[in-house]
């Protein structure tokens, strides 16, 4: 009987110590955006400002990245930087609206997609201008546009 209560005491100590071994934390690294596909960087896209990920927005937009909101007679800019930055402060924000998008056009250096926000009652929709670059697909320049 003590031979078989030393054998399970070793055993269990022997399952115990294998179990902290393996049972390191897995650290949840960024893996890098596959921007090869436009498809992809239009859905990070969406994510960034629809959805409030911010995790890939320093990968999404080209260095010379211009936002444009035409209402009315006016047309407000903004560039690369002021526009990540809004992005970084609505981190975790989510628009309550249906979301939709089309390729308009796509080659095999440039890519047009229209992105729609239909929040009900008024829908924004953005053309977002996508060039391939060395890097891969970047967003050069968003056009947002309201309809009610």
């Amino acid at each position: 009987m003590k031979t078989l209560t030393k054998t399970f005491a070793i055993a269990a100590l022997l399952f115990v110590s294998s179990v902290n071994v393996f049972a390191n934390p897995i650290k949840e690294e960024k893996k890098a955006l596959n921007k090869a596909v436009v498809e992809n960087v239009v859905d990070e896209y969406i994510n960034a400002t629809v959805k409030g990920n911010t995790l890939y927005i320093s990968d999404l937009f080209d260095s010379n990245f211009t936002q444009k909101f035409n209402g009315g007679k006016s047309q407000k800019t903004s560039g690369k930087e002021d526009y990540i930055s809004f992005l970084k402060k609505n981190k975790g924000v989510q628009y309550d609206c249906e979301v939709s998008y089309e390729l308009v056009e796509k080659n095999s250096n440039y890519s047009l997609a229209r992105v729609t926000l239909d929040f009900g009652n008024f829908k924004r929709i953005d053309y977002v201008s996508i060039n391939m670059d060395k890097d891969g697909w970047k967003i050069n320049e968003v056009n947002s546009v309201y309809q009610k």
